[in-house]
């Protein structure tokens, strides 16, 4: 009699699970996509040589090199690494999609992101902030909806694209901001 209850326990638990099953649930799942981050991660930490972490079921990847510090991050509403440039304009309220922070060849950052703004906001917004933080314009091109501009500010170099997005037509814009530290000129021996 105890072992007819355990084979029916047994069979109803299956029954229920399979009926989560096909009905689209998992109870697994977290589980099993975790399980799946992991070995992601390993595989693509010995292809490259560095740290991946893959989160959020796989809509954020970030990967360090172990050999120079350098980070890259792409997917969904990206956290800025720590040492990511803390002179480089980051327009409020945006949602970050991509970033590279190098100190390979001198120190330089990549960043993109998204903003519910229309350009022509986000240009006015740069061109504010640039010149109250003590940021020179070097160069200002409007092209087909879009601007590109470059400031400078002692050896530090700042170039925005602020254009159009995917979603343009609800009037969202698309940022990308690089910036590196240039070289120091040698003093003069005058």
């Amino acid at each position: 009699m105890r072992r007819q209850s355990i084979s029916f326990a047994l069979v109803l638990s299956a029954v229920a699970v399979l009926s989560l099953y096909g009905l689209g649930c998992n109870p697994f799942q977290k589980a099993q996509d975790k399980i799946n981050e992991k070995v992601a991660e390993g595989i693509l930490g010995k292809v490259t040589g560095g740290k991946v972490d893959i989160k959020e079921g796989g809509n954020q990847i970030t990967y360090k090199d172990s050999k120079t510090g350098g980070t890259t991050a792409f997917g969904e509403d990206v956290k800025l690494p720590d040492d990511f440039p803390k002179s480089a304009l980051i327009y409020p309220g945006a949602k970050v999609s991509g970033v590279t922070v190098s100190h390979e060849n001198g120190d330089s950052a990549w960043v993109m992101f998204y903003s519910g703004d229309e350009v022509s906001k986000v240009v006015e917004w740069y061109n504010k902030e640039a010149k109250d933080k003590g940021w020179k314009e070097d160069s200002n091109l409007a092209y087909d909806k879009a601007v590109m501009q470059t400031f400078t500010k002692d050896n530090e170099k700042m170039s925005m694209n602020i254009g159009p997005s995917d979603d343009a037509a609800k009037g969202k814009s698309t940022v990308i901001v690089t910036w590196e530290l240039q070289p120091k000129e040698p003093a003069s021996s005058n």
